[in-house]
C-alpha cells in the first residue's frame, strides 16, 4: 500500500495528531508556575503566586506619565495591572512572554488585564489595538507580546481587537539604559496609523507589556490622536517600580 505524501494528509489529520502531541507533552511535562514551581495549567503562575503579585497604583502611573518631556499625555485614561519588580515573578513573567515562545501566556494574562479592566468600571474601548513592534523586532521574534495581551484583553471585553491598526515606521534602540528624556527622543514620531478609518471617531484601548516611563506608549496614542481618534486610554501588564 502506497502511503500518501505529507502535503496530501487532511488538515483535520494534522490538527487531531498536533492536539494529541500536545495532550501528551502537557501530561509528561506539565507547565509549572514560574513563580513557586507548582503545577499551573491555566497560565503562566499558579493562582497563590497570582493573589501576591502587587497591584499596580493608579496614581503612580498618572504621575509617570505626566513626567514626560514631551506634550501632556494623550490618554483619557491609563492603568497597569501589577507592579513589575526586575528580580521579581513579574520579571520571569514578561522574559518568558517575550522570548519564551509561549503566545497562549499572552493571551492568558491579556485575559486578566481585561477581568481587572471590566471590574473597575473603565470606560468601554471601542477598539483594542496593541503598541506595535518594528517589522525587523518582529521577524525575529516571531510574535509581539503586546499584540497577544491585546488578543486576550478584547476578547475578555467582547471588543474587536485590530493589532495592526497602528504600525512603527522606524526602528528605535532600546530603551533600557536611556534617561526619560532620551527615551522620549528615541520613540517621538515612530508610529503612525495604518489604518485611519479603523480609529477615527472611536475610543481606543492601547496595549502594551511593561511601561517604565510610558514614552513609547505616549508616542503611539499621540499618532492615534493625529489620525482622530475620539480618546485614547491605556491598559498594561505592569508598571516598573519607579
Amino acid at each position: 500500500m502506497r502511503v500518501p505524501p505529507l502535503r496530501h494528509v487532511p488538515a483535520a489529520m494534522t490538527t487531531a495528531a498536533s492536539t494529541v502531541w500536545r495532550g501528551l507533552l502537557r501530561l509528561l511535562a506539565p507547565p509549572c508556575c514560574l513563580g513557586c514551581g507548582a503545577p499551573a495549567d491555566d497560565g503562566p503562575v499558579c493562582r497563590s503566586c497570582l493573589r501576591r503579585l502587587e497591584r499596580a497604583d493608579a496614581d503612580d502611573l498618572a504621575a509617570r506619565l505626566a513626567a514626560l518631556p514631551g506634550p501632556a499625555s494623550p490618554f483619557e485614561d491609563a492603568f497597569a495591572l501589577w507592579v513589575f519588580d526586575q528580580g521579581g515573578t513579574l520579571r520571569r513573567i514578561q522574559h518568558t512572554l517575550k522570548y519564551g515562545n509561549r503566545p497562549a501566556y499572552g493571551r492568558r494574562l491579556g485575559a486578566l488585564i481585561g477581568q481587572a479592566h471590566r471590574a473597575s468600571a473603565r470606560p468601554r474601548p471601542d477598539l483594542v489595538t496593541p503598541v506595535p513592534l518594528h517589522r525587523v523586532r518582529l521577524y525575529e521574534r516571531g510574535y509581539n507580546q503586546s499584540a497577544l495581551l491585546a488578543e486576550g484583553l478584547a476578547e475578555t471585553l467582547g471588543t474587536p481587537c485590530h493589532p495592526e491598526a497602528l504600525r512603527r515606521i522606524r526602528a528605535t534602540r532600546s530603551q533600557t539604559t536611556l534617561s526619560r528624556r532620551r527615551r522620549w527622543e528615541n520613540v517621538f514620531g515612530a508610529f503612525e496609523v495604518a489604518v485611519p478609518e479603523a480609529v477615527t471617531g472611536r475610543r481606543v484601548l492601547l496595549v502594551d507589556d511593561v511601561l517604565t516611563t510610558g514614552a513609547t506608549a505616549t508616542a503611539a496614542a499621540l499618532a492615534l490622536r493625529e489620525a482622530g481618534a475620539a480618546a485614547v486610554d491605556l491598559a498594561a501588564l505592569a508598571l516598573a517600580r519607579g
